[in-house]
């Protein structure tokens, strides 16, 4: 009896001697009025992206029905737009974009004045209701878009953009 109230008293004296550091291991973040900071994934990354807006296509209509600018702002993405094709040659000649939105009668023009190499944005094709199922086909996003569905296109096109990079990186 003497030997088990001995082994008690043994195991109670460590138990309040190493309860204080039992105690450390996580109860921080779990202390009433001391939020838990909600961050982004690890893999997001700030996009910059080039919005060519055609008039004759029509695309400025089907986007204008979405908040482009503000949505993409709110992810952390930066946005260009731009609208004859002259600013766009200008734009991507001295500018540096992952993601080019751009109407999919437009994508064939888009696609000669991208830069090939590692470094070439990304070409996302914004199909507007009506057009002929030959342009469908090379469809990245149905227009008019929700907002949704445009932020998860980008998201896909940075990844896409992003595995080119290290493909060439890792076979040189």
């Amino acid at each position: 009896m003497k030997r088990r109230i001995g082994t008690v008293a043994l195991v109670a004296v460590v138990g309040l001697w190493m309860g204080s550091d039992l105690l450390a291991c996580g109860d921080k973040f779990l202390v009433a009025g001391r939020g838990t900071r909600y961050q982004r994934p690890k893999n997001f990354r700030a996009a910059s992206v080039l919005i060519y807006t055609n008039p004759a296509t029509g695309l400025e209509a089907a986007l204008r029905k979405v908040p482009v600018e503000s949505a993409l702002k709110r992810e952390g993405h930066r946005a260009t737009i731009v609208a004859s094709p002259d600013q766009l040659s200008a734009i991507l000649a001295s500018g540096r974009f992952d993601v080019v939105l751009a109407d999919s009668l437009d994508a064939a023009a888009v696609e000669g004045l991208l830069a090939k190499g590692p470094d070439a944005p990304t070409l996302v094709a914004v199909c507007p209701k009506g057009q002929e199922k030959a342009a469908v086909e090379k469809c990245g996003l149905k227009a008019p878009p929700k907002e949704r569905t445009l932020l998860e296109a980008i998201d896909r096109a940075v990844e896409r953009h992003d595995r080119n990079a290290r493909k060439v990186l890792t076979s040189s």
